[in-house]
């Protein structure tokens, strides 16, 4: 038996040595995608840019003549995917070695890990959107249109009624107002609510902190084993003030939602709910903590999304107002002059649904798409992807594809819509590159997308979307341009007039909603 035992055990080593020769041999004769020319050691690292990287891998596509990419910066290797179909055929139908995030130290020291839009595959990542989709699944949706439909007539629309000049912030006030009413269920103020001001303010410090290559120790993570007394070392003492901004915007609405379910007056919202659900559970206090950390992405998720699209629906509308005064055609034909848009009108208003799709085509709200990262190597038509790499959706490059969009740096809604009938036979950028691809697709498109209907409906349905006058009375030219801040493309700031249509009683309108007992105004007062 002990022969026996000692055969097997040289067969099996035989049989691994074959294996990973074989391997090795297979790697060799297969292929990188094509790449650039780089250094040794640092690889492709000057090369490439900090700013517009997705348009700059645009245009690499059209030197190296291919739509996978391979660069390589100090060791890791980057694929960048221009192609929607291949991005579906690796990180959808492949998802089980897609779907995990590269790390990045910088973001973790600060806790932004807790967000699980950036975390690695694994048992917390599924637990915390376990519970995410618990709460706010498509069968729910009803409940969330209503608290949109609530925001959009009760802030939105009052505040650009009465302070029009100030659109950018009330449109962030609306949507991050709006998402931090579905997590906490607590009171929120129309204008500057302190709970809104907290979270901005974690969120802007997160962002500017957790971005790649501004601090060492993204680029050398050993750094982070430099024992904290050591001077001189900017981002431990960085990371701490940036943590306790977080953990206060987090924590204290949490616990006020904790406080007021122990006296019985909390809200329905997604921290009740689940803290209700999990109440037995033998390992609470760990449900707890995934729930606090789950409620923190939904204002993440809605402020680098949804604000850049509503904005840049406005721009579009203020320099083609041939299309905007289109588009208030249909929703009055269907709407009618003397109320305002609902959900029930969605179906039937097929040339605003073309126009929010080419508005996403057009800006890309998140351009680059948020990166993956293989967890075991992999080949794809013949080219190698090492374990490892930083997988770039190139969601630019996909919605600006010029042979199935032709003249994609045009607004052009029609590529969506013939004879009144919305085109299926074309990339649609509200399901596909938009949020994301497989594991890793945002879970919360389908209220981003509800709340980017009733709001623009909304807008069009009440006012005319102007040119903003200089001093000598002549309309100030817009021309359409965009910021990478890094994550988002925002429309570059500018300057336009929300005027009452003609033949709308607006006051009256807004009036009549103040007035009503449909909503609880609890939710939305003023100072």
């Amino acid at each position: 038996m002990a022969f026996m035992g000692l055969r097997d055990v040289i067969v099996l080593c035989l049989c691994l040595t074959a294996h990973f020769a074989y391997r090795r041999s297979v790697r060799r004769s297969l292929l990188l995608p094509p790449s650039l020319s780089g250094w040794p050691i640092v690889g492709n690292t000057f090369q490439l840019p900090l700013k517009y990287a997705y348009m700059f891998y645009q245009d690499l596509e059209k030197k190296l003549g291919s739509k996978i990419m391979y660069v390589e910066a100090l060791g890791q290797p980057f694929i960048v995917i221009n192609d929607a179909r291949i991005a579906s055929e690796l990180l959808d139908k492949r998802s089980a070695i897609y779907s995990s995030r590269p790390r990045l130290p910088m973001f973790e020291l600060i806790g932004g890990n807790q967000f699980f839009v950036l975390l690695p595959y694994g048992d917390e990542w599924r637990n915390q959107r376990r519970m995410f989709q618990q709460h706010f699944s498509k069968r729910s949706l009803p409940r969330e249109q209503e608290k949109a439909l609530e925001f959009t007539r009760k802030a939105l629309l009052p505040n650009l009624y009465k302070t029009p000049q100030s659109f950018p912030e009330h449109i962030k006030e609306y949507v991050c107002g709006m998402a931090l009413s579905m997590v906490y269920g607590l009171p929120i103020k129309r204008n500057h609510d302190p709970l809104f001001a907290s979270f901005d303010d974690a969120f802007n410090a997160a962002l500017v902190m957790a971005t790649p290559g501004k601090y060492l120790v993204d680029i050398f993570p050993f750094l982070n084993y430099i024992p904290d007394w050591v001077p001189g070392i900017p981002f431990k003492r960085d990371s701490w003030w940036c943590r306790e901004k977080l953990a206060k915007a987090f924590g204290e609405p949490f616990k006020v939602v904790q406080k007021n379910m122990e006296e019985d007056v909390a809200s329905e919202s997604f921290v009740s709910t689940s803290l209700e659900r999990y109440k037995n559970d033998p390992d609470y206090e760990v449900s707890e903590s995934y729930i606090r950390k789950a409620a923190s992405q939904v204002y993440e998720g809605a402020s680098g999304t949804t604000v850049v699209a509503l904005k840049t629906f406005i721009l579009a509308m203020l320099v083609h107002p041939e299309l905007q005064r289109k588009a208030q055609e249909e929703v009055d034909s269907v709407v009618g002059q003397d109320r305002l848009p609902d959900f029930s009108q969605r179906s039937r208003l097929p040339y605003l649904t073309a126009i929010l799709k080419e508005v996403l085509r057009w800006n890309p709200t998140v351009p680059s798409g948020v990166p993956h990262m293989t967890t075991a190597e992999d080949v794809y038509e013949g080219y190698y992807i090492p374990r490892g790499s930083m997988i770039l959706p190139n969601t630019y490059a996909m919605l600006h594809d010029e042979e199935m969009f032709p003249n994609p740096k045009v607004f052009n809604p029609d590529r969506f819509i013939k004879d009144g009938v919305l085109v299926e036979d074309i990339l649609d950028p509200m399901v596909t590159a938009t949020f994301g691809f497989g594991r890793r697709a945002c879970p919360g498109s389908h209220i981003a997308l509800a709340t980017f209907y009733i709001a623009t409906a909304s807008i069009l349905s009440l006012f005319d979307i102007s040119p903003e006058l200089d001093e000598n009375n002549n309309p100030i030219e817009v021309k359409p341009e965009f910021i990478d801040t890094g994550l988002t493309s925002e429309p570059s700031p500018f300057q336009c007039k929300f005027i009452p249509r003609s033949g709308k009683d607006a006051g009256g309108l807004l009036a009549g909603i103040w007035m009503s007992n449909i909503f609880d105004f609890s939710l939305y007062t003023e100072y």
